[in-house]
This record gives structure tokens, C-alpha cells and sequence, in this order.
């Protein structure tokens, strides 16, 4: 057969079809994890230099000159980089089924730059912040400035398949679990329409995945955590704790989004004193605290699980949750996806020794799935994340009751979770395609 007449065979021509449909995904999901990775690398970078000022009088004049930084740098140049990133890809899911005119400033290029700047320049000098939730924003952002480049001749993806595997892509290389991205995209971001683009949304975590490995290494973000033989009494200590925390987190949730929809309505002077007020309570809780306050938390996650009977710190579910609370509040750009998960490990240890558990590494992890899920109120997500985070698949139906049993404890405080809350109120916020005021 002549070459020209195998071009134009059928199969042929559909396998063409299919590759060119799918080619954006893979292309988008590329250059979005190497962006994550870039961030990841920059991220990590600055909050070393602020642990190495940790115990010195600098860092509590650098925290308070970060959130200020931070903050202003969102308001001039994108004040849709403002806040955690979640919020806004939830946000995006909803407004792509129209293309909303606003995705173009919520997904542009100037956030992308800004969401890793800020945020980075937040931690450096000593902000309690994550890079999770923006490298969300960031990923989607990619795949969505990458569809609307992408030539009208190929066959074009639809929009929301695009944003959806952006999300998933970008939490499967922040964490390095490519199960927690499908997972997330399915329970936050896709709700009704996932079986529309679950192709579209495992290749682009596949792919994220693979490139974050080849760049970072195989590794797990909160290595490697083994279990001995558990007492048959860790179930109801399960359920103590993920009650207890879970409450804590959706009641930390709930000042979050009140305060931050109070404060998008202020005028700009009265948001900088707000910001300048949340930086000298910041600094405060770092000098009444300790060192054991700045930072994303990653840090001390590995620490309590590597020494989970060590020395119990009253002082430290206080500087994990009142570092971050001040932190973002200040109107910075960061997240609050890691230091949840630092809360809720600081609250399991300490919770666990006033009750005299024994298993206190266990309610350590019972401790970061429960504040998770009080405060995203995504219940299979937090606890797949945990479970790839450390490989402990020993543990996975405590991991999973705990995460039951706070969504089911956080609902006492608030029916929705903070990100789908704050998402709502953004689209609220810009449901006329006009500037928006702030983002929460």
C-alpha cells in the first residue's frame, strides 16, 4: 500500500485524532511540573535561609516585613494571586463550563509569576505558608493559558477537562501522590462531570508524577513511617482524637473565611494596617513560641514522626495554628494545605499525651487527615494524601475512619469546607467579569 493512501487510512487518521486531542494535556502537564519542580527548588531554598534565622532577633522583624511584601505585591500587580490557589481552581472548574471572561486574569500569566514570587518572598522571611495550594493555581494556569494557544486547526480540548487535570496534575507534584491528585480532582474540583474527562485528568497526574520523580527522586514527602503491631484500644483513640481535631479544623476554617470576606470589603489603608497588624502578631507568636512557628511545616511533620514520644511542646499546635492563622489573614500569597497538616500532626501528639495514648505516632497522622478534613472537608482526599505521603498502608482504615469521623464532627461547625466556600464567594465576588476588590 502506498504511504499517502496509510495516512489516510481510517484507524490511522483516528489514532492522528487521538494523539493530536490528548497532545495539549501532555505538553501542558510537562511544562507545569517542571514549573512546580523550579518553585518547589525556590520554595525550599527560602524557607531554609528563614530556619537558619530561626533562633535570631532578625526573624522577627523579616516575618512581619514578608507579609507586607507579599500582600502588596498581590494587590498592585495580581490580586488574584491572593490567598491559597484552591479557591480559585475550584472557582475556575465552575466558571470554564462558560468560559468567563474572568479566567483570564484568575488563571493569567502575571499570577503565575506573582503566586510563586509572593509566596516565596512570604516564607523567606518567616511566614507560616505553603506552596501546595498556589502550585495548584499555578498548574491549572499553565493548562489553561496553553488551551487558549493551542492551534484552532488540531483538534481542540474542551475547557473544563483542561482546568480539571491542571488541578490534579499540580497537587500530584506538589505532594509527589499521583493517587491524591485523581483523588482531590474527583471530590473537590469535578463533583457532577468527572466521568467526562477522567482520561484527560489521570494522564495529566501520570505525567506529573513521572516528571517530579525524575527531577526530586522517588520520594515520599513525610518518609517512610512503620508500625508495629497496634492495640485493639487505638480504634475509639481514633475517634477521640479525629472528633476533637476535626472541630478545631473547620472552626479554624470558618475565622478564615469570615475574616478574609470581611477584610476583601475594607479600603486598601485599612488593609495594609490589617496586614501590618497580622505581621506583629506573627512576629509575637514566633518570639512567645519559638523557631518551631515558621515555615510551611514539612519540617516538623518529619520530626514528630521520626520522635513521636519525644518531648511533648505545649507551645506547638499554638505556633502551627496561630503562625499560619496570622500569616494568611495578612492578605498574603500562600497557602494553608501543608500547615494544616503540620496543625493537625502538633495537635495529634499533644491531644495523645493528655489522654495518655500510647499509639501517639498513629494520632499523629489521625491528627493531619482530621484538621485537613475540617478545613476542605474533603475527607478521601486528606487521608490518601497522608497514606502516599508516607507509604503506610498498614494503617490505612484508621486513616480512613479518622477522616470520616472529622468530616462528620467538622459539620457541627460548618457545612461546607473553607476552599468550596471561598470559591463561591470569589465567583459571587465576580459574576459581572469586573476587577476584583481581593481574593480570599
Amino acid at each position: 500500500m502506498h504511504p499517502s493512501r496509510i495516512l489516510k487510512h481510517e484507524r490511522v487518521r483516528s489514532a492522528q485524532h487521538k494523539i493530536l486531542f490528548n497532545l495539549p494535556f501532555w505538553i501542558s502537564t510537562g511544562i507545569a511540573a517542571l514549573i512546580s519542580v523550579f518553585y518547589n527548588k525556590l520554595f525550599m531554598i527560602c524557607e531554609t535561609w528563614a530556619h537558619t534565622q530561626a533562633h535570631s532577633s532578625v526573624i522577627l522583624w523579616t516575618a512581619p516585613l514578608a507579609v507586607l511584601a507579599s500582600f502588596l505585591l498581590g494587590h498592585f500587580i495580581s490580586r488574584e494571586s491572593i490567598g491559597s490557589g484552591i479557591p480559585q481552581v475550584v472557582a475556575a472548574v465552575e466558571l470554564s463550563q462558560e468560559n468567563h471572561p474572568f479566567l483570564k486574569k484568575l488563571l493569567g500569566v502575571r499570577m503565575i509569576f506573582i503566586k510563586i514570587l509572593a509566596s516565596s518572598i512570604c516564607v523567606l522571611g518567616g511566614g507560616v505558608t505553603g506552596r501546595e495550594g498556589p502550585t495548584l493555581q499555578v498548574s491549572t494556569a499553565v493548562f489553561y493559558q496553553f488551551s487558549r494557544l493551542w492551534p484552532r486547526r488540531f483538534p481542540r480540548p474542551q475547557l473544563p477537562a483542561m482546568i480539571l487535570a491542571g488541578g490534579a496534575a499540580g497537587l500530584a507534584s506538589a505532594f509527589n501522590t499521583p493517587l491524591g491528585g485523581i483523588v482531590f480532582a474527583i471530590e473537590e474540583l469535578s463533583k457532577a462531570h468527572i466521568s467526562t474527562v477522567r482520561t484527560a485528568v489521570f494522564q495529566a497526574v501520570i505525567i506529573a508524577g513521572i516528571l517530579a520523580q525524575l527531577f526530586l527522586g522517588n520520594y515520599l514527602y513525610l518518609g517512610d513511617s512503620n508500625f508495629g503491631t497496634l492495640p485493639g484500644e487505638v480504634f475509639y483513640q481514633t475517634i477521640i482524637i479525629a472528633g476533637i481535631v476535626g472541630v478545631l479544623g473547620s472552626l479554624f476554617a470558618e475565622f478564615l473565611f469570615r475574616f478574609t470576606t470581611w477584610r476583601s470589603q475594607k479600603n486598601f489603608w485599612l488593609k495594609v494596617f490589617l496586614t501590618a497588624l497580622c505581621g506583629a502578631l506573627l512576629s509575637l507568636t514566633i518570639w512567645f513560641c519559638g523557631p518551631s512557628t515558621i515555615g510551611a511545616g514539612k519540617t516538623v511533620m518529619v520530626d514528630l514522626l521520626k520522635n513521636p514520644t519525644g518531648p511533648v511542646d505545649p507551645l506547638l499546635p499554638i505556633a502551627r495554628i496561630f503562625g499560619n492563622l496570622f500569616t494568611y489573614i495578612g492578605g498574603v500569597v500562600g497557602g494553608v494545605f501543608a500547615p494544616a497538616l503540620s496543625s493537625g500532626a502538633a495537635l495529634g501528639q499533644y491531644l495523645s499525651s493528655l489522654f495518655g495514648f500510647a499509639s501517639m505516632k498513629l494520632m499523629i497522622m489521625v491528627g493531619m487527615v482530621a484538621f485537613l478534613t475540617g478545613i476542605s472537608r474533603t475527607p478521601f482526599t486528606s487521608f490518601v494524601l497522608v497514606l502516599e505521603m508516607s507509604d503506610s498502608h498498614e494503617i490505612i482504615l484508621y486513616l480512613m475512619l479518622s477522616s470520616l469521623v472529622a468530616n462528620f464532627s467538622a459539620r457541627l461547625i460548618s457545612a461546607k469546607g473553607f476552599y468550596e466556600k471561598a470559591a463561591h464567594g470569589l465567583i459571587k465576588q465576580n459574576a459581572s467579569a469586573q476587577p476584583i476588590t481581593e481574593t480570599v
